[in-house]
């Protein structure tokens, strides 16, 4: 039995520092500039494995928690490296293995300030089909769910019912993406949601409301009994549908978002 389960992506990340300082602006964004057809030199290079999966999950592990991982990754290197790095953390890998299918990659541009810029291949991650899973081996108390897309996201909605019927809670966090698919697309799974975390611009956009209050309001009209919302810098609050509490956060010079 497991205290917890982590439902969702696993990535090569490949950190390049370039120290390129070219910047183009205009009224709505700032661009980071590179020369076509140049050669720059990279000033530091980094790889690790990450995703919102398998970044929960160590998370979990390290708050003491006996914790797995359940995602889908593909038949090359990287899924190697993922795997040695989760057996390194004491994380039980439950994935599938995808025969012809690459494992998400993302490159992260760091090149100026404070920010960064991602290229990213989803790969694998959205392919899990149910297939893949043994749902009668996913004994555990909590499933924590990250954004999956296409037939993986189909596959959540399974696990998110076999979750319910076998009294397993669910915590569930999202990307913009997904908020802006839609509360009705979103609602086959957060009927079954007991903590529900999103950022401030996500929980707008998914709710279409124009306040954090009106955003909590609505989601708890779902049925989902904690939310949280973040606010970057400005902090994060939580409500249990009765109460809203704020925190915020120490004041320390920012390294890297």
């Amino acid at each position: 039995m497991f205290d917890i389960i982590a439902v969702g992506s696993a990535t090569v990340d490949v950190f390049v520092n370039t120290e390129y300082n070219k910047l183009i602006r205009n009224k709505k964004t700032t661009l980071q500039a590179y020369p076509v057809g140049g050669k720059l030199l990279i000033e530091h290079l980094h790889f690790t494995s990450g995703g919102g999966g398998t970044n929960t999950a160590v998370a979990f592990k390290k708050l003491g928690l006996k914790t797995a991982f359940l995602g889908k990754l593909g038949n090359d290197l990287n899924a190697d490296l993922v795997s040695h790095d989760l057996q390194e953390q004491g994380i039980t890998n439950l994935s599938a293995r995808g025969s012809n299918e690459d494992t998400g990659f993302s490159i992260i541009l760091d090149s100026i300030g404070h920010d960064r810029t991602i290229l990213t291949k989803k790969g694998a991650n959205n392919t899990l089909k149910i297939q893949n899973i043994k749902l009668k081996k996913l004994k555990t108390k909590w499933m924590y769910f990250s954004t999956m897309m296409q037939d993986s996201y189909q596959t959540l909605k399974t696990i998110a019912n076999f979750a319910k019927k076998n009294n397993i809670k669910i915590a569930m966090n999202i990307s913009q993406y997904l908020a802006e698919k839609g509360i009705p697309y979103l609602k086959p799974i957060l009927k079954n949601v007991a903590i529900f975390i999103l950022n401030k611009e996500e929980a707008l956009t998914l709710t279409k409301q124009k306040t954090v209050k009106n955003a909590y309001k609505k989601l708890h009209n779902l049925g989902i009994p904690i939310l949280s919302i973040t606010d970057g810098k400005n902090g994060a609050s939580a409500s249990d549908g009765k109460n809203i509490y704020t925190i915020k956060p120490h004041k320390v010079k920012v390294v890297e978002t």
